[in-house]
């Protein structure tokens, strides 16, 4: 869905969107899509309903929840995921530039799971960022070149379950201090805006906690970090102008098969921000809106808008997953300060 008009000298789209979270029935779901397609996996059909708010952003950005296993397999589900990197393909052909990698999952496979992620991303050409071979790599500043400016990605999360990292620069920890040194440099090397993923909160809870607040209002009070946004708690929470800048603090899934009996776990965001140059050469957001989309509970998964007009579920149900999430977004004064829906905004 193309962006109209532009307030300032140029404009930068970026589109941000839940967890890939591919629970065991995504991947037999994809495993008999591919095969009707003549390949081993095909995760595209249940993204296919993204393209069209995806695919027109200067960046498109996904939270890849999970580490990657070995392209035959074997794969697993929670508690310790490995699933197949096949998605990767997928992702691309919905129209997705980057991907964060900084989760509470990031080492369910250990050094092996996380290089061999990073590996696949590479190959992939998407831009990543989160998780590190090297110290080196952790230090330098993720850049995503786009036809109207640079964008720096960095990706942080509050923890690893059990797996501790066997070197403190693996994954990047939620350390706003540390995070801002590095947008600082990301700034220095050229980067008009710079976006920080930031996993933490508590799941299935809608209102963010002590620590996604105090982080987002710690990140969001240097001038050189331009948007914070979450992932985590598997369902929609709210987003919040802060210091003029916005926190979308939890975007829900955007593919996953959960078993926790929590109807919100269906549901998602994908949020598309814009950011405005003026003539000065400052960037600002000039506009954020909002896409809230559903996933059926049973095969075939699939990612579906709400309030298109084409029924996802039924229309109660449609409308029930539309009313929650709508107030949701707008539970700390979203839309008192400008943000809409994409769909009909």
């Amino acid at each position: 869905m193309a962006m109209t008009g532009c307030p300032g000298a140029r404009c930068l789209s970026v589109v941000v969107t839940g967890d890939v979270l591919l629970h065991p029935p995504l991947v037999e779901q994809a495993k008999l899509d591919g095969a009707a397609a003549g390949r081993d996996f095909d995760f595209a059909p249940m993204l296919a309903g993204l393209r069209p708010y995806v695919g027109p952003a200067d960046l498109a950005t996904c939270h890849l929840e999970t580490p990657l296993a070995p392209r035959a397999g074997p794969f697993e589900g929670y508690p310790e995921f490995s699933v197949p990197p096949q998605i990767l393909d997928a992702l691309i052909a919905t129209g997705f530039d980057a991907c964060s990698t900084a989760s509470n999952h990031t080492l369910d496979q250990g050094l092996a799971g996380l290089t061999r992620t990073l590996g696949e991303l590479d190959a992939a050409g998407l831009v990543h960022d989160g998780s590190y071979r090297t110290a080196d790599d952790a230090e330098k500043p993720t850049l995503a070149t786009t036809a109207n400016g640079r964008v720096a990605l960095i990706s942080a999360t509050y923890g690893h379950n059990s797996d501790e990292p066997e070197e403190p620069w693996m994954v990047t920890p939620l350390d706003p201090e540390a995070i801002v040194a590095k947008a600082e440099r990301a700034k220095a090397a050229g980067a008009d805006i710079v976006i920080v993923a930031m996993h933490a909160g508590l799941e299935y809870q809608t209102e963010p906690n002590s620590d996604q607040v105090d982080a987002a209002t710690a990140l969001l009070a240097s001038p050189v970090i331009d948007l914070v946004y979450g992932h985590h708690a598997h369902v929609v929470q709210p987003l919040a102008l802060i210091n003029g800048k916005w926190a979308i603090y939890g975007l829900g899934n955007m593919i996953a098969a959960q078993e926790t009996p929590i109807d919100q776990t269906h549901e998602g965001l994908l949020v598309r921000v814009t950011f405005s140059q003026d003539d000065s050469g400052s960037w600002s957001t000039s506009d954020v809106a909002w896409v809230p989309s559903l996933q059926l509970d049973a095969s075939p998964f699939t990612w579906c808008a709400l309030g298109t007009g084409q029924i996802c579920a039924s229309p109660d149900a449609d409308q029930t997953a539309l009313d929650r999430t709508t107030e949701a977004v707008n539970l700390l004064g979203a839309a008192e300060h400008g943000a809409h829906p994409l769909i009909g905004g």
